[in-house]
C-alpha cells in the first residue's frame, strides 16, 4: 500500500509542470506515515483530522470495510480542502500552518492581531497560563472556581411545556457588556475603562482586582466580534459565523494560545448577568421556568393545547428578539411535552410530543373516540435514581412513575373531548374557556387524588410485599454473596440493605413531586413504611439521592469539535465505559489525558481554596479582618467558611470518578493512583475519620503493599 502511494506521488512529481501539488493526509499518526513514506517530505502536507471509529475493523472481512471508509473520505476529501482553502484566504494564514482545531487556532491569530493593532503586549503560553510577567501564581492561588448556573425547580407539570435551546449567550453578553456595566452602577469593570481608557496609570491598575486590569483586552476582544459578527451579518462568511458559534468554547479553552483565565471569568460573570435578565423577561412574559443553564431553556407554557403553546412560544421568542439587551441571542424550540415529572437534569419523565412538518399531530387534537392510540404516546423515563435500586425493582420503578405520567394525562383528554363534543361548534367567550379550563384541571386533581389513594397504593404494596418475598428466598439461598444494586453502587450509597425500603423512597419521593397531591403521596408512604416496619420519621426513611455529581466543564471532542459540560457521576455513557463524543455522527473517543488532566487541576485548585480560606465568625459570620484578633468583635470564635464535611462532599465525587476510571482503563491506573495519592498527602491534616474513609476506599481499589 505505501509502496503504491509512494509510486503515484513519483509520478505527479516527475509532471510538476502541470500545477502546485499538495499531499492531503488523514490518518491517526501523521508522522508514522511520513516516516513510512518518505517522498512525503518533497510534498507540503495537509493533515485532516481522522476519527477513531475509522480505525475500529472486524477481525475477518476488514478489507471491504476499509476500502469502503477510504474511498468515502478520499470522495469527501476535496471539498474539505477547498473549504479550508477558502478559510486560509480569509484569515490570512498559509493553508499548511492551520493546527487540528482551526477554531481555536484562527481565533487566537485574529485576538493577536488585534492586541498587537492595539499595542498590548501578547501573554502566548503553551500551558494555559498566561504569561504575565510572574504574577500568575499568586492570581490562581485565589482564583475561584468557573462553574455554569444551573437552575432546577422539581414538580409536576401537566401542561405542555417546551425545551429552547439557548444560542449565542456569550457572543450577546460580550456586545451588551456596556448596558450590563451601567445596570450594574459601573461596578462589572471595577473602573470606567471604556469610557477613558487612558485616565488610569499602571500604578493605579496594579491596585484593582482583575476586572480592571483584563479590561482592555476585554475592550479588543469586543471589537473583534463586533468585526466577526459584521462579517457573518452583512457578507455571510460561514468562518466568521463558525467563529462566534465557538467563541465561550475558544475563551475557556487550555489549549488556546492566548488563554486568560481572568477575561473568562469576566466574560462568565457577564454571561450571568444577561442569563438572569433573560429568565427574568420570560417570567414577566407569563412563562414559568422548570429548567435553565447556559445551554437550554425548559418552560411551562400553561397551556394545554400543544397548537396554543407553540402559538404562545413563537410569539414568546418574536417579543424576546425585540428586546436590545437580547439582541443577538437566538432560542430554538427542540422540543415539547405533553406532561412532564422534573426533578433535576438527570431525573425527568414526560410524555413527549411528535411534531410533523412543524405542525402538531394528531395527539394534541381531541378525537371523536375520547382515547388516543397508545402507540401513539412517546413516554420518556430518564430517572437516574432508579439505577441504584435492584434490577428487579427498576423495571416496578418506571412502570409505577409512567402510569403516574399517563393516566392523569389520558384523563385530562377524555375530559376535553367531552367539553368539546358539549359546544357543539358554538363559540364561547375567553373568560367562559378560563373557567371551563379551570375546572376540568380541578377535576383532573381530584382525579389522581383518587388513583393514589386506591390504585397507586394497592398496586405498590402489592409490588413490595412481591419484593419482601423474592428477597427473602434470595438470601436464604445466596446469604453469604453480595446483592448487586443494579450496574454501579456509588462511593457512600446507604441504606441499601432493604430492597423494599429503597424502592418505597424512590417511588414516592418522585409522585411527591406534584405539590398537588403530596399530602395524599404522604399518607401512602406512611402506610407502606408501616408495611416494612419503618417509622415515618425515622431516619433510614427519610429520601436522599444516592448519586452524587462531578461535573467537568467544556469537555471538547477532538473531531467534530463538539463542546458540552459532562457530569462523570451520573452520565450513563461514561458509566457504560464509552468515554466518547455524544454527537450521533460523530462518536470520537474523547481524549483521557485532556481531561484526567482538567481534573487535576479542579482538584489541584480545590485544595488550594480550602487552605487559602476566610475564617468567618459563628455569631455574625463576618469575615475575619484582623489578623491577630482570637475573637470577632462580637465576642464570638471563628471557624472555616468551608467546612471538613463540605470539603469531603465535594472530592468523594473526584474519589468516585477515579475508580471508575481505573476500572475502564488501566493504562492511566498510575496517573491516577499518583492523583489520589496526591489529595491524600495534600490533605494529611483532616480528621482521622474523614482520612480512615479515605484510606478504605483506597484499599478496596489498590493493593495494601502500595500503603506501606
Amino acid at each position: 500500500m505505501r509502496l503504491t502511494i509512494a509510486s503515484n506521488l513519483k509520478e505527479i512529481d516527475r509532471h510538476r509542470h502541470h500545477g502546485p501539488v499538495i499531499a492531503v493526509l488523514e490518518c491517526p499518526n501523521v508522522n508514522l506515515m511520513k516516516t513510512g513514506v518518505r517522498v512525503l517530505d518533497d510534498f507540503p502536507c495537509v493533515n485532516i483530522p481522522s476519527n477513531a471509529r475509522d480505525c475500529q475493523y472486524q477481525t475477518l472481512g476488514w478489507q471491504i470495510v476499509a476500502a469502503k471508509i477510504g474511498m468515502q473520505r478520499c470522495a469527501a476529501s476535496s471539498q474539505w480542502l477547498n473549504e479550508r482553502i477558502s478559510l486560509s484566504r480569509y484569515a490570512h494564514v498559509p493553508l499548511g500552518n492551520f493546527e487540528l482545531d482551526w477554531l481555536i487556532h484562527t481565533a487566537d491569530i485574529f485576538f493577536s492581531r488585534a492586541l498587537r493593532d492595539q499595542q498590548q503586549v501578547l501573554w502566548i503560553s503553551d500551558n494555559g497560563i498566561p504569561d504575565l510577567g510572574g504574577t500568575t501564581e499568586l492570581e490562581s492561588c485565589f482564583a475561584d472556581e468557573v462553574n455554569q448556573p444551573v437552575l432546577a425547580y422539581p414538580g409536576a407539570y401537566r401542561k405542555v411545556a417546551a425545551e429552547l435551546k439557548l444560542h449565542h449567550l456569550a457572543v450577546n453578553a460580550l456586545l451588551k457588556s456596556n448596558q450590563v456595566n451601567e445596570m450594574e452602577g459601573g461596578a462589572l469593570f471595577g473602573l470606567d475603562m471604556d469610557l477613558n481608557p487612558g485616565a488610569h496609570d499602571i500604578n493605579e491598575m496594579c491596585c484593582v482586582d482583575e476586572a480592571a486590569s483584563c479590561a482592555p483586552a476585554f475592550r479588543v476582544l469586543k471589537q473583534l466580534i463586533q468585526r466577526c459578527l459584521a462579517d457573518a451579518v452583512t457578507s455571510g462568511n460561514v468562518f466568521a459565523d463558525a467563529l462566534l458559534q465557538h467563541l465561550y468554547r475558544w475563551i475557556c479553552s487550555p489549549q488556546s494560545k492566548l488563554h486568560d483565565p481572568a477575561v473568562h471569568r469576566m466574560l462568565h460573570k457577564v454571561m450571568q448577568k444577561v442569563f438572569a435578565l433573560l429568565l427574568a423577561e420570560f417570567r414577566k412574559l407569563g412563562a414559568t421556568i422548570i429548567f435553565a443553564n447556559f445551554s437550554k431553556v425548559i418552560i411551562d407554557t400553561g397551556k394545554s393545547d400543544l397548537s396554543a403553546a407553540k402559538a404562545y412560544c413563537d410569539s414568546l421568542l418574536r417579543t424576546l428578539q425585540t428586546r436590545d439587551l437580547f439582541e443577538w441571542i437566538e432560542l430554538e424550540p427542540l422540543q415539547f411535552w405533553h406532561s412532564l415529572l422534573f426533578m433535576d437534569q438527570y431525573n425527568y419523565g414526560g410524555i413527549q410530543a411528535k411534531v410533523h412538518g412543524g405542525s402538531p399531530d394528531s395527539t394534541s387534537k381531541p378525537n371523536n373516540e375520547g382515547v388516543h392510540d397508545e402507540s401513539q404516546v412517546d413516554i420518556v423515563s430518564s430517572w437516574n435514581i432508579a439505577e441504584n435500586l435492584p434490577k428487579a425493582t427498576q423495571d416496578h420503578f418506571i412502570l409505577v412513575v409512567s402510569e403516574f405520567m399517563y393516566i392523569p394525562w389520558k384523563y385530562a383528554q377524555e375530559q376535553e373531548v367531552i367539553r368539546a363534543s358539549m359546544r357543539n361548534g358554538n363559540s364561547c367567550t375567553p373568560s367562559i374557556a378560563a373557567a371551563t379550563a379551570e375546572t376540568i384541571e380541578s377535576h383532573v386533581t381530584e382525579y389522581i387524588r383518587e388513583q393514589i389513594s386506591s390504585y397507586f397504593t394497592d398496586k405498590l404494596l402489592r409490588i413490595v410485599r412481591d419484593t419482601i418475598l423474592h428477597w427473602k428466598g434470595m438470601s436464604k439461598s445466596i446469604s453469604d454473596q453480595h446483592i448487586s444494586y443494579g450496574d454501579r453502587q456509588p462511593v457512600g450509597n446507604i441504606h441499601t440493605a432493604d430492597p423494599a425500603l429503597e424502592f418505597i423512597k424512590n417511588v414516592c419521593a418522585v409522585l411527591a413531586l406534584d405539590q398537588h397531591v403530596q399530602h395524599n403521596v404522604l399518607i401512602m408512604r406512611k402506610n407502606l413504611l408501616k408495611y416494612v416496619h419503618v417509622r415515618e420519621f425515622a431516619p433510614e426513611a427519610e429520601f436522599q439521592n444516592p448519586s452524587m455529581s462531578f461535573t467537568l466543564p467544556n469537555v471538547i471532542c477532538s473531531y467534530c469539535n463538539d463542546c458540552r459540560d459532562i457530569d462523570l457521576c451520573r452520565d450513563r455513557a461514561l458509566l457504560a465505559q464509552e468515554w466518547r463524543c455524544a454527537v450521533p455522527q460523530c462518536g470520537q473517543p474523547y481524549d483521557r489525558g485532556v481531561m484526567e488532566n482538567a481534573l487535576l487541576q479542579i482538584v489541584r485548585q480545590r485544595e488550594r481554596l480550602y487552605h487559602l480560606q476566610d475564617l468567618v465568625c459563628h455569631k455574625c459570620n463576618q469575615v475575619k479582618a484582623a489578623h491577630l484578633a482570637e475573637h470577632c468583635a462580637c465576642a464570638g470564635s471563628f471557624r472555616c467558611k468551608e467546612g471538613v464535611s463540605e470539603f469531603w462532599n465535594k472530592m468523594q465525587g473526584t474519589l468516585f470518578v477515579l475508580i471508575q476510571s481505573d476500572h475502564q482503563n488501566q493504562t492511566h491506573q498510575h496517573k491516577e493512583k499518583l492523583m489520589i495519592w496526591e489529595v491524600v498527602i495534600i490533605h494529611h491534616d483532616l480528621k482521622p475519620f474523614v482520612m480512615g474513609r479515605v484510606l478504605m476506599n483506597l484499599r478496596s481499589l489498590f493493593d495494601d503493599r502500595e500503603f506501606a
